[in-house]
């Protein structure tokens, strides 16, 4: 999909929410929200739509709002919104929030498409930030996911031990290296804005029923930058031999 019919189907969402009775705001999030550099033919359509205290259901229940172009596909996906693809192809995931959730949800800064008044400003930037990585933490998560994975997997649950060896503790790692490009998914725009970390990837993700020796990739790897606790070693180095 071009970048320019994403920015005008974006518009036009714009243009008609601001016809509709308790619409405040539409958000653009992500590659269509502050960052459209990055905007390319494998983008998407990211965004909320906050409208007055009481109006939710009625922009979740009925998105007449969003049918600026014929619809081929949609479902709601959680409580707060829906993914739906246009009959052109763009593909959009939305979330609808009142006034008054805002202050507590967690989403990055975005950019106001469309608002009512501009003292809804302050909501384009979220009260709510992540939180500083603690890079101990996230190398003991990581440890105890190798451990637990290799339990999953020893006791032959090799899929639940794959996601939390090759997925969980991988992510865990990424986050203890600091700031990633996208604070909700730590594995998004790895290659292109940490490419130091390809050389991890090839040897920590290595496939369906090779999460042992993923394992003892990833332990060598975290025992190189962070302290490991004996016992746990010991643990973890019994399960990889058995």
């Amino acid at each position: 999909m071009r970048r320019n019919d994403l920015l005008e189907r974006m518009e036009e969402i714009g243009r008609a929410v601001a016809e509709y009775d308790g619409t405040l705001m539409l958000l653009a999030l992500g590659s269509i929200g502050l960052e459209t550099d990055r905007l390319d033919e494998y983008s998407d359509l990211d965004f909320f739509l906050i409208v007055e205290d009481g109006q939710k259901g009625r922009f979740i229940d009925n998105l007449d709002w969003l049918e600026v172009a014929p619809f081929a596909y949609q479902f709601q996906n959680t409580k707060d919104g829906h993914k739906v693809m246009y009959a052109d192809g763009i593909y959009a995931e939305f979330a609808v929030f009142d006034l008054p959730e805002m202050p507590s949800i967690a989403y990055t800064p975005g950019r106001i498409v469309w608002q009512r008044d501009e003292a809804l400003e302050a909501f384009a930037t979220p009260k709510i930030v992540t939180p500083a990585t603690d890079v101990s933490h996230c190398y003991e998560e990581a440890l105890t996911n190798l451990y637990v994975g290799l339990l999953r997997e020893r006791r032959g649950e090799r899929l639940a031990g794959f996601e939390l060896i090759q997925v969980s503790a991988v992510n865990n790692v990424f986050k203890a290296h600091g700031e990633m490009s996208d604070p909700f998914n730590p594995t998004r725009r790895v290659e292109v804005q940490h490419p130091e970390m390809i050389a991890f990837l090839e040897r920590a993700v290595l496939g369906y029923g090779r999460s042992v020796e993923a394992a003892a990739y990833i332990l060598a790897y975290i025992e190189e930058r962070h302290p490991v606790n004996a016992t746990l070693k010991r643990e973890i180095d019994r399960l990889l031999r058995t």
